[in-house]
C-alpha cells in the first residue's frame, strides 16, 4: 500500500498518419455530400428567394425612405436651432480673419439696402411681410416631432 498517485497516466499521443487519414476521409465525404445535395439546396434557395425577395426589397426601400426622411428632419431641426448661431459665428470668424473684407461686405450690404430704398421707396425690412418678419402667433415648427422640452410626443 504504497503512496502511488491517484491520477492515471495520460493517453498516448495520437498517430499523425491515422489523424491525417481520418481528416481526409471526413473532408472527402463532406465534399461528396455537398455535391450530391447541391441541386436540392439550389432549388430550396431559389424558392426562398422567389418567396421572400420582393418583400425584402420593399422593406429595404421603405427603410431607405425613412432614413432619408429622418435625416432631412434632423438637418432641418439643427438648422432651425443653430442657424443664427452659425451665421453669427461665420461673421465673427470673417471679421477676425479679414477685417477689411468684413467691412467691404458690410458696406456693400448697406449700399444695396440704400439702393433698394431709393428704387422701391421703402426699406428692405419694410418690404418683408409682417407675418414673415415676426412669428404672428403661430407656434414654432418642430421638424423632429418633439415638444419644446425635447421629449418625443
Amino acid at each position: 500500500m504504497g503512496g502511488s498517485p491517484s491520477v492515471p497516466a495520460p493517453p498516448p499521443p495520437p498517430d499523425p498518419l491515422k489523424a491525417a487519414r481520418a481528416n481526409d476521409i471526413f473532408y472527402r465525404s463532406s465534399l461528396e455530400t455537398y455535391i450530391q445535395k447541391q441541386p436540392e439546396i439550389a432549388a430550396l434557395e431559389q424558392s426562398l428567394r422567389e418567396k421572400y425577395s420582393p418583400r425584402q426589397r420593399e422593406l429595404e426601400r421603405q427603410m431607405s425612405a425613412l432614413d432619408l426622411q429622418k435625416s432631412a428632419q434632423a438637418a432641418l431641426q439643427v438648422e432651425r436651432e443653430l442657424g443664427p448661431q452659425r451665421s453669427l459665428e461665420a461673421m465673427r470668424r470673417q471679421f477676425e480673419m479679414a477685417p477689411e473684407a468684413f467691412a467691404t461686405q458690410r458696406g456693400l450690404g448697406q449700399q444695396s439696402a440704400l439702393q433698394f430704398a431709393r428704387l422701391y421707396g421703402q426699406s428692405p425690412m419694410g418690404a418683408v411681410p409682417q407675418d414673415v418678419k415676426q412669428n404672428a402667433g403661430k407656434p414654432l415648427g418642430d421638424y423632429l416631432g418633439q415638444s419644446q422640452m425635447g421629449q418625443f410626443i
